[in-house]
């Protein structure tokens, strides 16, 4: 890890997104997505943010060279999850970081600010491999109807709102999460009158809104590859699709759901093609700002838009 050439090839990569980042008025952005090193590194304003998956720790070599690394790259804190045997257990982990590591801080993604946290697990609260697709929902939500499933700490619904939507639902099943997003929404000035947060298992609000009539213009389906709710397991490969379609019936004519997932067993054209076959919507890829190298343990996004003419905010 301490071999000059990696720590060149990353310091290149970092220069490479500062500037892309730079022109995108972004604090927030991924410098690394594995690049052959086994660890993703991605920049939360003043700190660096390190996904290590590699079989062993760190050693106190591989932490030096990360510290001279968030140095270079303008950070002044940086940590380190180390995912431990993680095919025995992915939720185990190592964490190694800086003395001064703050517990929450803030960090702006173009004109969004976001709470970030280091005490909630293995993410800070904002997936930066979606940024693009925020941009893509903060510049196409004026006057929609927005619906968030899995919302987690709402950063979607945050751009949808800054957007100009005129409703936006998050619903999670962690009313901490929810909160967490209220305190995104009053971070950029936005009321929470208006949206809603709602606590829920997303695939009974997905049969609830379908019985209510319920119709949205733009939703947001991005679920963890497995989860379990009160005993109720949700598992991406088995239900995703069929979810993906239940959405697909709750649009708007010329509504869009973006179907995300990060599931590695799971390839982009099978995933494509199920998703057509089931939903019969035009489909176009998501974007992302970072070239990737490992494409199987990277999120797989497909834009579909509902047929039909889309009713023009008045």
């Amino acid at each position: 890890m301490g071999d000059d050439k990696w720590f060149q090839k990353i310091l290149n990569r970092a220069a490479q997104m500062q500037g892309q980042a730079k022109e995108a008025d972004t604090e927030c952005y991924r410098l690394v997505d594995r690049d052959g090193l086994d660890l993703i590194v991605e920049r939360y304003g003043p700190c660096l943010w390190v996904s290590w998956m590699r079989p062993q720790p760190p050693s106190e070599e591989d932490l030096a060279f990360i510290g001279k690394l968030a140095t270079q790259s303008g950070c002044a804190h940086w940590l380190v999850n180390g995912m431990v045997n993680r095919g025995r257990d992915p939720g185990l982990s190592q964490r190694r970081q800086s003395p001064s590591f703050p517990a929450k801080w803030q960090a702006k993604e173009g004109p969004m600010t976001f709470h970030l946290r280091a005490d909630k697990g293995l993410s800070p609260g904002l997936f930066l491999d979606q940024r693009v697709n925020r941009r893509h929902i903060l510049q196409n939500s004026k006057g929609a109807r927005v619906l968030n499933l899995f919302a987690y700490t709402c950063s979607f619904s945050v751009a949808a709102a800054l957007g100009k939507a005129s409703a936006v639902t998050s619903v999670d099943v962690s009313p901490g999460f929810l909160d967490w997003g209220k305190e995104n929404f009053a971070a950029n000035g936005l009321p929470t009158e208006g949206h809603f947060f709602t606590k829920a298992d997303a695939r009974d609000y997905l049969g609830l809104a379908r019985k209510k009539g319920w119709v949205f213009d733009t939703i947001i389906l991005d679920p963890p590859s497995f989860s379990r709710s009160k005993g109720k397991p949700f598992l991406a490969r088995k239900e995703l699709i069929p979810m993906a379609k239940n959405c697909v019936d709750l649009l708007a004519p010329g509504g869009e759901v973006l179907v995300s997932t990060n599931l590695s067993s799971w390839n982009k054209e099978d995933l494509r093609r199920e998703l057509q076959a089931a939903t019969k919507c035009e489909l176009r890829p998501g974007g992302r700002d970072f070239d990737v190298t490992d494409e199987a343990n990277s999120a797989k996004t497909l834009w579909l838009t509902k047929k039909g003419t889309p009713k023009l905010p008045t």
